[in-house]
């Protein structure tokens, strides 16, 4: 159960409601500030919690003609709600901590930097921490929700008042040992890879996935006077202006090796074929 389905379910369980009045509740009680409800959002989770049979809707006409629509928990909502407020209750969460991973690094950052980022970073924990305040305060005064609902509130000042003081206290005894802020981060020198170990390319002479080229033999080049035709390296012939290759028969000097003969088949169509 998410955490938005688990607040439209308790706030149904505390008696029948109409979707605009559960509307509102969500606005006085700032859930919209922890939890991911929007106006559209709501109806599709009140919506899944009617198909899962864990509230129930009924429609009931108004004195304008409409027809309301009007929702309470089911005992099986109830009993779901009841094991999940339970196991929150019961079990900590380990939330992901960005701040946390950022401490873990701060070596790769300047003094400056850091010092930077130590003010952002308590300027917005001062301004959550205000919000919060500011939220318990208006419901307290107002009676705009239960006991227990505010002792949600008052749990997240209490949080952020202790985070705050803790950076506070961190940054006083970093700044204690903190290097001259003209100092440059430390680059750890990597260690020299062995030749073996190093990525090598098809085009490096080193190459063990280079491919060796045969060298050419004496039958496939060989001088002729202007105007005769000559061999090139492929074994055919050419005329002298070089304009179309010229097919003549093989001979043994002329064939490839055994070895070359399947390959040499297959890219060249003008090789005769193999009787």
């Amino acid at each position: 159960m998410t955490d938005a389905e688990l607040a439209i379910l308790s706030i149904i369980a505390e008696g029948p409601i109409y979707g605009y009045d559960l509307q509102t509740v969500i606005t006085q009680r700032g859930l919209r500030a922890w939890t991911n409800i929007g106006v559209s959002s709501m109806y599709y989770v009140v919506e899944k919690l009617e198909r899962q049979g864990l509230i129930d809707g009924q429609g009931s006409p108004q004195a304008d003609g409409l027809t309301r629509r009007q929702y309470q928990i089911t005992p099986a909502g109830f009993g779901v709600l009841q094991t999940a407020v339970a196991d929150l209750l019961s079990t900590p969460r380990e939330h992901a901590n960005g701040f946390e991973l950022g401490l873990a690094n701060l070596h790769v950052l300047r003094p400056s930097q850091i010092r930077t980022a130590f003010i952002a970073y308590r300027q917005e924990l001062q301004s959550r921490l205000a919000q919060a305040e500011e939220r318990l305060s208006r419901l307290q005064d107002n009676n705009q929700a239960p006991f227990y609902v505010q002792a949600m509130f008052s749990h997240q000042a209490a949080m952020l008042e202790a985070e705050l003081a803790w950076v506070i206290h961190f940054t006083e005894a970093w700044e204690a040992q903190a290097p001259p802020d003209d100092a440059p981060p430390p680059i750890p020198e990597l260690p020299e890879i062995p030749r073996m170990k190093q990525v090598v390319l098809p085009h490096d002479p080193d190459s063990p996935h280079r491919v060796p080229t045969r060298p050419l033999r004496p039958s496939d080049v060989h001088p002729g006077p202007a105007g005769e035709a000559k061999k090139t390296a492929t074994g055919r012939q050419t005329s002298a202006a070089g304009a179309r290759p010229i097919q003549s028969p093989s001979g043994p000097d002329d064939m490839p090796p055994d070895d070359d003969r399947s390959v040499a088949a297959q890219d060249d169509p003008l090789l005769p074929e193999k009787p």
